[in-house]
């Protein structure tokens, strides 16, 4: 008698396809990632792929952003490719007063004229 292992879903029909259980915590089959849950947006899709700018371990999956690799995901306000203060971007990928930094991957972030302070390039 065949029985359906831990985190598959299988259809009972003959022949029998199963399928990974996304949202159970378990990486099994195709499943990059799978952190417990089937909501996107926090690194770990509902489809149990690994969201833009994030990266996932462990089994349930603990994703985090990967602040300096130039790809603006989650609360970061920015990501220029770098952890570097200074340049409008901070190393914990915050904007920096006195600076814009439009949402482009990579962030690309300039001196604000006229705001009393004198940066990048001003």
């Amino acid at each position: 008698m065949c029985q359906t292992e831990v985190g598959w879903n299988c259809n009972g029909l003959s022949p029998t396809t199963c399928t990974p259980i996304c949202g159970d915590g378990l990486i099994v089959g195709t499943e990059a990632c799978d952190d417990g849950n089937i909501f996107s947006g926090d690194g770990c899709s509902n489809t149990c792929t690994v969201e833009f700018g994030f990266t996932c371990i462990g089994d349930p999956s603990s994703c985090t952003t990967l602040c300096g690799d130039g790809k603006e995901a989650s609360t970061e306000g920015c990501d220029d490719g770098n952890i570097i203060s200074g340049d409008g971007c901070s190393s914990t990928c915050t904007i920096e007063t006195g600076w814009t930094c439009p949402g482009t991957n990579p962030s690309v972030c300039s001196a604000i004229c006229g705001d009393g302070l004198v940066l990048g390039t001003e």
